[in-house]
């Protein structure tokens, strides 16, 4: 269930990408997928007997807030940079948030570091580092928002993990889950009509893209992670989780026709290691582990 979740995970850039084909915005493409998954898991968790309606009114704010603030600053990074920049350049780059998550831990709750910890951090920025710098594109000034955005979304990741880690330990995955998302879909609805993208999709292409990233990265990930992460563990199930970068450049690579550096091949290589020996070290010490992405 995990790697079939990492599996969903993994097309969320594809989606991306295929979406701007097709003529969508990015407010556009992110409020239909997030009004789509957010009804979707509402559903799922009055099913499951998680109704949201049972949370306090404390808990609906903060998640709203979560969802509508830091998690839509996270997809909207995100999805901007996708806009100019190659997809197996953007999800490895987004990879580099475990080690940003020990970090922060380390900074502002004072958690241990280990040695290992700090290995894996200098492998993802090295990591990172190679992948920018042997990039295929021609640097122009236009790339340098989107590559800040590239680099700012698993910071902000970093924020909502940290954040989100105490919330999920008092209330249901699935219920925070689709308030969150509700927080988003209001958010990314708020701009795009803002931006005169509040639109249905105007073509087949649009509206098979946007039920397909509400459907597989986004309903069907979550869900799924959500359903194995008891049953493999929290930290198991992030280990487990790092396939998807890998399936993701495959896709890149097959569909979208992306093609890496041996220099951007081996950046990706060092972040992939700086993840598991990140996810490795917490094997034997089980915690929460997030389903969204």
């Amino acid at each position: 269930m995990v790697l079939g979740s990492a599996a969903g995970f993994s097309t969320l850039a594809i989606f991306a990408k295929l979406a701007y084909a097709s003529g969508l915005g990015t407010e556009q493409t992110l409020a239909f997928r997030f009004l789509l998954a957010a009804m979707g898991m509402w559903v799922l968790a009055i099913v499951i007997g998680q109704s949201p309606l049972r949370l306090n009114r404390h808990q609906v704010g903060t998640l709203l807030a979560l969802g509508g603030l830091v998690y839509t600053a996270q997809s909207l990074t995100y999805f901007i940079a996708l806009r100019s920049l190659p997809a197996s350049l953007v999800v490895l780059i987004a990879y580099i948030y475990p080690s940003l998550v020990v970090v922060a831990g380390w900074l502002f709750l004072r958690r241990l570091v280990s040695r290992w910890h700090w290995v894996a951090l200098a492998a993802s920025f090295a990591g990172v580092a190679m992948l920018v710098g042997g990039a295929h594109f021609q640097f122009a000034w236009s790339l340098v928002l989107p590559l800040a955005l590239a680099i700012a979304s698993p910071m902000i990741y970093t924020g909502y993990i940290l954040i989100g880690e105490r919330l999920m330990s008092s209330v249901p995955a699935v219920a925070a889950s689709a308030v969150i998302m509700s927080g988003a879909a209001v958010a990314f609805c708020l701009l795009a009509a803002l931006n005169h993208e509040l639109a249905v999709p105007r073509n087949a292409n649009g509206w098979a893209v946007g039920f397909g990233v509400a459907l597989f990265p986004t309903m069907l990930a979550i869900s799924l992670f959500m359903a194995g992460l008891p049953r493999v563990g929290a930290a198991r199930a992030a280990l487990l989780s790092t396939v998807e970068p890998v399936l993701t450049v495959l896709l890149a690579v097959v569909l979208l026709g992306d093609r890496l550096s041996v220099i951007q091949v081996m950046g990706g290589v060092l972040v992939l290691l700086a993840v598991v020996l990140v996810q490795a070290t917490y094997l034997w010490r089980p915690g929460p582990s997030s389903g969204l992405k």
